[in-house]
């Protein structure tokens, strides 16, 4: 209750100080700059996102730039109680507020939900390999926190992370280029070159909008085993075509065709123990992807109503390779390179139909359906060479399973919200969701006992929410929303561990979660400074987290117990003068298990995996013309993330975490041209971003070393 406490006292004193504040001077006030208000659709509706009534940080296009966040993981290191933990490149774990399966990759569904519009990115039952989502050409970036479940379904149990890209513009021509080169200390040159043009077909009309990319990331970690410097390159293709057509008024359509190839050429793997960007790999660990999505947004928008259509096709083809080689060599004492891979194609069909009333009326209401079907095939295979000669097999392949797993999901959701009185909201939503998993598994190998195995599972859910909301004045908001969440069961692709034979459960159960909340949204001094702030409590049951096989470090799911997170968010932003920008975040988490299942090693009060007790950032930019065209300007930003787990049983967990963090950015803009230098991790910290065990072998990845760039945009 103190926290409940601090946020009333602070949102009615500090809007208080706000209306008692003496008026600037007429030029003075002329001359601050006010802080920009971002417009987001993170309810289904375009609002300001100070009147949305849940805690969503928004990252317009601007603000991005100014950070150099070129990528959507690096745009999340600037919100509060959200991380992403690296297991190389193209592929992690999304937290949010601490929930979270562990820091190393599984088959579960993801607790945060990812989209490029209304496009959903991840894998629903296998979401390991992420697509390298860049920010060129972007709008903003919405990170919703605490469980979308109403509006977004099962696989936003934490929250979800929107990527809203730029619209054709069907009146102008645009022509922009983004172009970067970097020099990483101890590793290789990288670049990044972006490209952007918007066509107006028939004016008004017509219009198309492309956009191209291709990044190079330089490596910096070296194999001791092989001896070749820089490992874990990487290289990103790709772009996106979206065609907008407008016949009617009332009636308009988007077509986007995106598409991503992330050729990997080694993870960022490191040694635990020490602090070198060192790695003795047998075999590359990367996670290859190419990624096509087809989507059709059909928007009709008479005066009474809003009706939204989207229809999308994914098509994802996938190649994992991991290095089995030294856990090979502990349980068998065969030391050639060993390893583990796992291909094949994900394909999933989506509809969305969703009817929404208009804002500006007293009594506002949005009802919708949602069907996805998604079909996915996965060929593994453990090949450890000199097992057929060990065991008197014909064969080195240890274990082989062809799997493939269908998941439909069928939902229809609704919220209402009226106006009890003039500054005074109540919204109630649901969302009912049918889903069924099915599984066809041919398993074979040399340690293995042949199966074939046909499996259908059933799940029904909803997942209510109610918010009320309170105007205190024009800008300031207070709120308190129950919400919950629910996460899909799944089935474990592998029933025993190959060496053992120790049974793995065929699945788990859905996990689900209460999230309870109260905060304030306030803009004071007359809009230059804004302060965000939230406190939270969340009931989260029937935990689905990763678990291992004991001896070969298999990975699967199981439901863990129950568990309780409480926490603090704060978010600051300010215009102190005429040339600065401040601003910056806090987040406390407490999020410990309460109670474990039998079975689960862990222990009452263990912290739940990725999730750090405090994390913060701040940042200062200073803006100074040197003509009436060309200003200069100078960035600073310093992070922190606090203690880390890998997995639940911290008496064995790694740990992470613990490093801070420093990025400067300088430069000249003007009217269409800017030139930006960056130092990325001025210090040359290399603090453990995440670490997991893979397999029976602890992994450490590391900060990116010091990094030099420069980067230069032109407008047309």
């Amino acid at each position: 209750m103190s926290y409940v406490w601090c946020i009333g006292v602070t949102s009615f004193s500090l809007s208080g100080w706000a209306g008692a504040a003496s008026t600037p001077q007429q030029g003075t006030a002329q001359q601050i700059p006010v802080l920009r208000e971002v417009v987001v659709t993170a309810t289904k509706r375009a609002v300001p996102s100070q009147d949305v009534p849940f805690a969503i940080t928004a990252l317009d296009e601007q603000s991005l730039l100014e950070r150099g966040a070129v990528s959507t993981n690096e745009a999340l290191n600037y919100v509060p109680a959200v991380s992403f933990s690296s297991n190389g490149a193209n592929s992690g774990t999304y937290s949010i507020r601490g929930i979270s399966t562990g820091s190393s990759v599984a088959n579960a569904q993801s607790p945060v939900a990812l989209y490029i519009d209304d496009i959903s990115i991840l894998d629903p039952t296998d979401p390991n390999v992420t697509m390298n989502l860049r920010l060129f050409d972007v709008a903003r970036v919405e990170v919703l926190e605490g469980p979308q479940g109403t509006l977004f379904g099962s696989g936003s149990l934490a929250g979800a992370i929107r990527v809203i890209t730029n619209k054709p513009n069907l009146r102008e021509y645009e022509f922009e280029t983004q172009d970067t080169v970097e020099d990483t200390k101890g590793g290789q040159l990288g670049y990044d070159v972006n490209a952007m043009a918007n066509v107006p077909l028939v004016k008004d009309r017509l219009a198309i909008r492309l956009v191209g990319y291709d990044q190079h990331y330089g490596g910096y970690v070296d194999n001791v085993r092989t001896g070749a410097s820089n490992v874990n390159y990487a290289t990103t293709r790709g772009g996106r075509v979206e065609l907008k057509w407008t016949p009617t008024r009332d009636l308009r359509f988007l077509g986007t065709v995106l598409g991503e190839d992330d050729s990997p050429h080694d993870s960022a793997y490191s040694f635990y123990s020490n602090h070198k960007y060192a790695w003795n790999g047998a075999v590359p660990n990367y996670s290859y992807s190419n990624t096509k999505i087809y989507s059709l947004k059909g928007v009709y928008q008479p005066q009474w109503i809003t009706a939204t259509s989207v229809t999308t096709y994914a098509d994802r083809s996938e190649l994992a390779l991991g290095d089995f080689t030294q856990t090979a060599y502990d349980l068998l004492g065969l030391n050639a390179p060993s390893p583990i891979t796992d291909a094949g194609p994900s394909r999933t069909f989506s509809q969305e139909l969703r009817f929404a009333s208009p804002q500006n009326q007293k009594f506002r209401w949005l009802f919708g359906a949602f069907y996805q079907d998604n079909r996915r095939t996965v060929l593994e295979n453990v090949i450890i060479p000199g097992t057929g000669e060990l065991f008197g097999a014909a064969s080195d392949d240890v274990s082989s399973a062809d799997t493939f797993g269908e998941t439909k999901e069928e939902a229809v959701y609704g919220e209402l919200s009226y106006d009890i009185i003039a500054n005074l909201t109540l919204t109630i939503g649901a969302r009912r969701s049918h889903d069924k998993l099915l599984e066809n598994q041919t398993i074979g190998g040399t340690l293995q006992i042949p199966s074939h195995t046909y499996n259908i599972t059933t799940e029904n859910s909803t997942t209510p929410r109610f918010n009320i909301s309170y105007h205190l004045a024009k800008d300031a908001m207070v709120y308190a929303q129950a919400a919950q969440g629910f996460r899909i069961g799944q089935i474990n692709t592998v029933r025993a561990d190959p060496i053992s034979g120790q049974p793995i459960p065929l699945a788990s159960n859905p996990d689900s979660l209460w999230n309870y909340e109260l905060g304030e949204k306030s803009y004071l001094m007359h809009h230059r400074l804004l302060v965000d702030a939230d406190v939270y409590y969340i009931d989260w049951r029937n935990i689905q987290l990763n678990a291992l096989t004991v001896p070969s470090g298999i990975n699967y799911i199981t439901n863990a117990g129950h568990a309780d997170i409480k926490g603090l968010e704060l978010d600051v932003a300010a215009h102190p003068g005429v040339r600065w920008s401040v601003g910056g975040s806090l987040a406390v988490t407490n999020a410990h298990l309460e109670s474990v299942s039998p079975g689960v090693a862990a222990t009452p009060g263990d912290r739940l995996p990725g999730s750090a007790p405090l994390s913060a950032n701040v940042y200062a930019q200073y803006t100074h013309p040197l003509s009436s065209h060309v200003n200069y300007f100078a960035r600073i930003d310093a992070r922190y993330v606090g203690k880390e787990y890998s997995n639940l049983d911290n008496a064995s967990s790694l740990v992470y975490g613990q490093y801070s963090q420093i990025n400067i950015r300088s430069g000249l803009k003007w009217s269409r041209y800017s030139v930006t230098a960056f130092i990325d991790n001025a210090t040359n910290g290399s603090g453990k971003v995440s670490a997991f065990d893979s397999f029976t072998v602890p992994v450490a990845i590391r900060q990116r070393p010091i990094t030099f760039g420069i980067t230069m945009d032109y407008r047309l």
